[in-house]
């Protein structure tokens, strides 16, 4: 019993020390950020696997995404209060999934007013967020305990102006589920910066497969988004983009639905579409073992509702 002790241990001891460690690091001007690491949620990466950002204005910071536990998004802060201990005035949240939302209680314990989607707080007030949220614990033992649910302060349903300090945050939420149901994007117009959330990836294969996802309604906001004047995009899992990652991720669902759709008209079978993309433009994307296959069956599926 000792001994099983000692190596329970010593595992901890080691998944910790090999932890991705969170650098802040300035974007431009007065934007900075955290980058999480390529990889599905774990003890061992902390579940540290998306990004996070901060605006430092004269009144104080304004976050965008909150990180997957209450640990990491203090860790987060700890960081901003290296440049100015400022107080969080606002936390955004781009979306509901435990990478974006899970860490808001910091934000909320903090002060600050949380900002999504008006959908969110359906799902919040519904219980199924809390379904997902215990689904989670179940799934990914450890590492979600500590995370408490919390509602947005104010909710977006139309194009909304926030001018906090010196910046103005245009909040933009999609009309139509694309990633989720509850897609937030935030703009700066002056700085011509976007924060996108999961809507745009370059070389990564992005999850498609939420309950509420629609790729034919992803392509229509991908679009729209192509004709916002736009130099950087800070998006949940990138370095920061060019605005020409909108095409790399228009590219990869366009031909995820197009040839999904074809394929099922003719009648194969989801392992018949999946075998016959095995070959594709995309195997040297990352994360393309976790999400390219489940993709394909998500997309199988949501041609059943989805209009063209």
């Amino acid at each position: 019993m000792y001994k099983l002790f000692k190596l329970t241990l010593l595992f901890v001891v080691l998944a910790f020390a090999f932890a991705p460690e969170m650098k802040l690091k300035r974007v431009s001007g007065n934007i900075y950020m955290v980058r999480g690491v390529d990889a599905l949620p774990s003890l061992e990466n902390r579940g540290f696997m998306s990004n996070a950002f901060a605006v430092l204005t004269k009144e104080g910071w304004v976050v965008v995404d909150a990180l997957s536990t209450p640990e990491l998004s203090k860790e987060f802060v700890e960081n901003l209060y290296r440049v100015k201990r400022a107080p969080i005035k606002y936390a955004i949240i781009t979306h509901y999934h435990p990478d974006h939302w899970y860490g808001a209680k910091t934000y909320k314990e903090l002060g600050a007013k949380i900002i999504a989607h008006h959908v969110l707080m359906e799902e919040y007030k519904s219980g199924q967020a809390q379904m997902a949220l215990d689904g989670a614990k179940q799934r990914f033992k450890g590492l979600f305990d500590n995370v408490v649910l919390v509602p947005p302060d104010i909710v977006v349903k139309e194009d909304t102006e926030l001018k906090v300090g010196e910046y103005t945050f245009k909040l933009i939420p999609l009309k139509h589920s694309a990633h989720t149901n509850n897609d937030l994007v935030v703009y700066m117009p002056k700085e011509r910066v976007l924060f996108a959330g999961d809507l745009v990836s370059y070389k990564r294969i992005i999850f498609a497969g939420d309950r509420n996802a629609s790729v034919g309604g992803w392509i229509k906001a991908l679009r729209m988004l192509k004709g916002m004047d736009v130099e950087v995009i800070l998006a949940g899992h990138n370095e920061p983009l060019k605005k020409d990652a909108i095409d790399d991720t228009l590219n990869y669902l366009t031909f995820l639905r197009e040839r999904v759709k074809k394929m099922k008209e003719e009648g194969k079978s989801v392992d018949e579409i999946r075998q016959a993309l095995a070959e594709n433009p995309f195997k040297d994307y990352k994360m393309y073992n976790e999400f390219y296959n489940a993709n394909i069956f998500a997309v199988y599926n949501q041609l059943d509702y989805e209009e063209d």
